[in-house]
């Protein structure tokens, strides 16, 4: 696959590709999403013993620069080494990606591949 990643197709894959992430990764992105909103230390010390925030060296480095420089590495990685095999919703039409992997319909064109109702 000959594709340049751009924003929509890195969120994408970053969302709905998370079989590919490896474990670090998701403990990494856990991390980052519970620490988001500044949550107290009673919040912080339950969230820690429930195994949501990881204070292992190696996810403190992972997420040091923070989520988007995470989010740009971990998809960079996936692309790298699993380009061929993602489940990718694209557009039939201008080969872009959906919103969803549920979705029928193109943000870029507009174009709908939805099934045709046999119905009417």
């Amino acid at each position: 696959m000959n594709m340049i990643i751009y924003r929509e197709l890195e969120d994408y894959i970053y969302e709905y590709c998370l079989q590919f992430q490896t474990e670090n990764e998701l403990k990494a992105h856990k991390t980052l999403m519970c620490l988001s909103n500044n949550p107290s230390e009673p919040m912080l010390a339950m969230m820690r013993k429930k195994g949501w925030i990881s204070d292992e060296q190696v996810i403190r480095e992972m997420i040091a620069d923070g989520p988007h420089e995470l989010k740009r590495r971990v998809v960079e990685r996936i692309w790298r080494e699993h380009k061929d095999v993602l489940p990718l919703n694209l557009c039939p039409k201008c080969n872009l990606i959906a919103r969803t992997p549920q979705a029928r319909q193109c943000r870029f064109c507009g174009h709908d591949w939805h099934p045709a109702d046999t119905t009417k």
